[in-house]
């Protein structure tokens, strides 16, 4: 999986290179090759991710994470076959989204729920592949899928994540 980090505040949160890997665990648990997948990370502060969240969600408020899928239709295998107009030959891959993480909600939270602040961002970061990979949570169903997801992907985290 390629990263395209872009960090917009002045907090130190996880680099590209354990974004990959979480992203690759992601991808893989998920039927996909990382090696045709890219994304872009983007550490925002509160007031970038009001302005998005109320800009394309219509929701004038803070939130921890929003993520714009970009692929169009519905689940299927990421490749240069099935999204040939979407597959960009400089990097050899796919983008597939985007996923904004508010840093400052992101340590909020940590602390809400008693583990570190990397851990958190770890997790948001999961939860937004996993929308960029067309999972949702708006209705019952949906959200138990999403959830069993995000379950396994967390235990993951454990082995990369030292709080």
């Amino acid at each position: 999986m390629k990263i395209f980090l872009s960090n917009e505040t002045n907090i130190d949160a996880l680099d590209s290179e354990m974004l990959k890997a979480i992203g690759d665990s992601v991808l893989i648990h998920e039927g996909q090759n990382p090696d045709e997948v890219a994304v872009g990370v983007y550490y925002v502060d509160k007031e970038k991710i009001k302005q998005i969240n109320t800009q394309y969600r219509h929701k004038e408020k803070e939130t921890d994470v929003i993520t714009f899928r970009l692929l169009e239709g519905n689940k299927m295998q990421i490749n240069k076959q099935n999204f040939l107009y979407d597959f960009d030959e400089s990097i050899g891959a796919v983008y597939i989204g985007e996923i904004f993480i508010c840093l400052e909600v992101a340590n909020e939270q940590a602390l809400t729920f008693a583990h570190s602040f990397m851990r958190e961002t770890a997790e948001l970061f999961v939860h937004g592949m996993l929308h960029i990979l067309w999972h949702n949570h708006e209705e019952e169903g949906e959200k138990a899928i999403m959830r069993a997801s995000e379950e396994a992907q967390f235990a993951l985290l454990d082995k990369l994540i030292k709080d």
